[in-house]
């Protein structure tokens, strides 16, 4: 026998031997196929098929955490009730640990998606009237503080934060960020502006009053996209699902939701705007805006900005970005970027809700 036939033999008794092994260690799973998905505010009831006698124990992990265990489990149906409320929506990792009494492990993975449990209302609006915007403006963010618009763009080397004159469009005055970075949304929190970048990871700060960069700045993980702040905390998108909610001190993260309807998660959230308790946030790469419950994640109401794209975006616009709400006036500013107008609404439906 040549060495290559006897290096291919051994090969192949390895991957034969591991197979086998691999089979062996099939000791139990979940009854439900593939993963599984719950309306919020329900319970469904988990159950575990032991595969062979004599484990030692099998236990229940949600998301890291061992939320149940069986002792010397026979080979019978072990069950466990789910309280998607208790989970909270999104995507939750559900996995089962069986411990053989040679110390075997093995472990069967899935995801349990926990969706809301609403399905959304189509929001109405008026349209109030319409400004010029500033073509230029590849907007990334848009923000009132004390009746005064700002404006964040993005795009390396044309990144800037601006003072708006509603009645032009044009800058009142400026400030530029370094041609390293592509910057995205910001917030406006006491004197203080927030602006992520989007792919290098640093939030800027700056005085509101005189557009100065202050010496602080912020790291995160992930990309930067949209900026808003509940008074309390600063809330951020990533361009997922998902809104980390952020301590405006040190920007450590405080807790994090999913985004989802009744039917799936809604990804791309973008530019964001925190309105009377409830988080409006563009959809990249649609005209629709979601209106989103901080507490649970639940989408509550969706606005469709099919009519104000044709109002605002002109020859050269590209998508609809930026929600801006004037407290003084009760009425919503929209854009997008590169768009000719900036436009005035005030909703119709569900107001009541956002008092």
């Amino acid at each position: 026998m040549t060495k290559l036939q006897t290096i291919i033999g051994i090969s192949l008794f390895l991957i034969l031997f591991t197979s086998c092994d691999e089979e062996k260690k099939d000791f139990a799973t979940f009854t439900f196929k593939e993963n599984l998905a719950i309306p919020f505010n329900s319970e469904v009831e988990i159950e575990i098929e032991p595969l062979v006698e004599n484990l030692k124990s099998i236990e229940l992990e949600i998301d890291d955490k061992i939320v149940s265990k069986w002792d010397n489990p026979r080979k019978n149906k072990l069950k466990f009730t789910l309280n998607s409320k208790e989970l909270g929506i999104g995507a939750k990792g559900v996995n089962l640990i069986a411990k053989a009494k040679n110390g075997e492990i093995f472990r069967d993975e899935r995801i349990v998606r926990v969706l809301s449990d609403l399905k959304p209302e189509l929001w109405t609006y008026e349209v109030l009237s319409t400004s010029p915007h500033n073509i230029a403006n590849f907007t990334q963010g848009f923000e009132f503080s004390d009746n005064q618009l700002y404006e964040a763009t993005g795009q390396k080397g044309e990144s800037k934060i601006a003072k708006i004159d509603l009645k032009t469009g044009l800058d009142i005055n400026k400030i530029g960020l370094d041609a390293t970075h592509f910057g995205e949304g910001i917030t406006i929190l006491g004197d203080t502006i927030y602006q992520l970048t989007w792919t290098t990871n640093k939030c800027f700060l700056y005085n509101k009053n005189t557009l100065e960069i202050l010496p602080q700045d912020f790291t995160y993980q992930g990309e930067g996209w949209g900026l808003c702040n509940d008074g309390k905390q600063i809330i951020m998108s990533d361009g997922t699902e998902r809104l980390t909610f952020r301590n405006p001190k040190t920007f450590a993260i405080e807790k994090t939701i999913e985004v989802y309807t009744h039917e799936q998660p809604v990804i791309r959230l973008n530019e964001l705007e925190y309105i009377n308790g409830f988080v409006f946030a563009n959809i990249w790469m649609t005209n629709n805006i979601a209106v989103i419950e901080p507490e649970t994640g639940r989408v509550i109401g969706v606005i469709d900005g099919s009519s104000l794209v044709t109002i605002g975006r002109g020859q050269i616009g590209e998508v609809f970005n930026g929600i801006a709400f004037n407290k003084q006036e009760d009425a919503i500013y929209l854009t997008g970027k590169n768009w000719e107008k900036i436009i005035k609404i005030r909703l119709k439906k569900d107001t009541d809700q956002l008092q």
